[in-house]
């Protein structure tokens, strides 16, 4: 099995995943691994019914070091006059940017996506590929922020 050090573990890159390892690059020279089950960033947005919209202005949303939408007023359709709220396949393009254009490219993070992550409470840390099968272990130097207990059930998961 394969071993890898990093400062931070980060299991998930939903929206509290990619906040923290947003804020964290951009306040530190910190190393972080990120761990995500799905084919990419971006949480529960990856099961979302098609029609689910953000129930928040777009502008509110998102990480400190990229703003999600245009801040515009919509002009038409149902939330004509009401600032714009993004939808799921925004959102999901939006965190595929900030992973690319931010975080990777800074040399801090290294992220795995399709992977199950298994750890313990006796600093066992452990994710597995959902392609390959190869497992890694990550020694901890500081943290594991493991996002998942804020995970969100889409029932028609």
């Amino acid at each position: 099995m394969k071993t890898i050090e990093t400062d931070y573990l980060v299991v998930g890159a939903g929206a509290a995943g990619m906040a923290f390892t947003d804020a964290l690059v951009g306040a530190c020279d910190a190393e972080v691994v990120m761990v995500e089950r799905r084919d990419g960033p971006g949480g529960h947005w990856h099961d979302a019914y098609p029609f689910v919209r953000l129930h928040q202005p777009s502008a509110t949303y998102g990480v400190d070091s990229r703003s999600l939408g245009k801040n515009a007023i919509d002009t038409s359709g149902c939330d004509a006059g009401f600032y714009e709220r993004a939808t799921a396949a925004e959102i999901c393009g939006y965190y595929r940017k900030v992973l690319d254009e931010v975080l990777l490219p800074s040399g801090q993070v290294r992220y795995h996506g399709m992977c199950d992550y298994r750890g313990d409470f006796a600093g066992e840390h452990v994710f597995t590929s959902r392609l390959t099968g190869v497992s890694t272990r990550v020694c901890v130097r500081r943290k594991v922020v493991d996002t998942t207990y804020l995970e969100v059930s889409v029932p028609a998961t």
